[in-house]
């Protein structure tokens, strides 16, 4: 999973003579893939790095990574991560014992995955973390049983995942639940006849600062995109009343994420069904202010007649673009403006087919840890 590792039997013994605690220390401030890899150097080792007091010091002085969740096969889960610019294969439904042809990844944070299974009456979602391969089914939803909005958020000893939707699919009215980890229940927060949060497909929501916020499309209007949020203190969705870029019309696979701590729109231009360019906008007193746009020679490349949908997701000053084909991937650092291809990955053992369909295209954060419980 994260290369070889190799240690002297000289550099062991000097560690072996320091105080438990001092190692333990020094240990922590390694990376995610380091601390796996030394677990393997020895069984004093590895039943260090696996201890509680460990594990809490790794928590509390480790640089956290953030990695891009680009595709996925079959079988594993693929994560770019821009520090070290390499790839990381992640075992994920042999580890956490999940069949992936049966659960779909709906959100991520906090080092934890959310998913819920396919093709049932009564979804029911699974929290895992990848790392440790530790998961949970969570108890039953209350009352909802179609899911239009979804959103999770992680804090230090416990994360929420927000779910909003109806009872049955030609209902009205959209229920808005919260599962509390602290408690192991769900809560029901409000109830709403409003017409965006009854959307055409599962939408993803983000949090920042205190509330969850999505680009919804509306089931039963032409209204367009709605640029909404959940105040998670009231207990009530906001139609934030943002007129689109282009009024709308022209702007096809729409991303929302968090850049440089600002809430940033990309997508597609689409004029006469071509697409015409990339761009990127923040949010400005309720307006989209273009800040950037994706180079015409990148453009071509990247969206090939086969790579009909591209994704956006962000961290800190960098934004990763991905098609649903998952190989053509681009970073933009908004430091420097400056545009990078991601390396070639291996996570299909040389056949692409093995990763082809819309379901690939993941766009989501993920920062792995050690200590995120479910």
């Amino acid at each position: 999973m994260f290369g070889k590792f190799r240690v002297s039997e000289s550099e062991i013994q000097v560690f072996n003579r320091l105080p438990e605690e001092v190692t333990e220390r020094i240990l922590s401030q390694l990376p995610i893939s380091s601390v796996f890899q030394s677990r393997r150097v020895c069984k004093s080792w590895n039943k260090l790095l696996t201890s509680s007091s460990f594990l809490h010091l790794w928590n509390k002085f480790s640089l956290r990574e953030s990695w891009f969740l680009v595709y996925h096969t079959c079988r594993i889960v693929a994560a770019f991560n821009p520090n070290s610019h390499k790839w990381n294969n992640l075992p994920l439904y042999d580890r956490c014992c999940l069949d992936s042809t049966q659960i779909l990844l709906l959100a991520s944070s906090g080092g934890l995955l959310c998913f819920r299974n396919r093709n049932s009456d009564y979804p029911t979602l699974i929290v895992c973390n990848p790392v440790t391969g530790a998961h949970k089914v969570l108890p039953d939803m209350p009352q909802v049983r179609y899911i239009d909005i979804v959103g999770m958020v992680a804090f230090d000893c416990s994360y929420k995942i927000l779910v909003t939707g109806t009872v049955e699919p030609a209902s009205c009215e959209s229920i808005t639940e919260v599962y509390d980890s602290r408690t192991d229940n769900w809560e029901h927060h409000c109830c709403s006849e409003l017409e965006f949060l009854q959307t055409w497909y599962e939408v993803h929501a983000i949090w920042h600062e205190g509330f969850f916020y999505c680009l919804a499309t509306p089931l039963n209007t032409s209204q367009g995109y709605h640029l909404i949020a959940y105040d998670m203190e009231n207990r009530v969705w906001i139609d934030l009343d943002v007129k689109m870029p282009l009024g709308d019309r022209g702007l096809r696979c729409h991303s929302l994420l968090i850049c440089q701590g600002k809430l940033i729109l990309a997508g597609k231009i689409v004029e006469d069904y071509l697409i015409k360019s990339i761009c990127m906008w923040e949010l400005k007193c309720r307006s989209w202010v273009k800040i950037g746009e994706m180079p015409e020679e990148i453009l071509k490349k990247i969206h090939s007649p086969h790579s009909v949908l591209i994704n956006c997701q962000g961290h800190g000053d960098l934004m990763c673009f991905s098609t649903h084909r998952g190989w053509q991937s681009i970073i933009y650092d908004m430091s420097d403006r400056s545009w990078h291809w991601l390396p070639d990955n291996d996570v299909c053992g040389g056949s692409k087919l093995q990763a082809l369909g819309r379901n690939n295209l993941v766009g989501l954060l993920y920062q792995p840890s050690l200590s995120a419980k479910v």
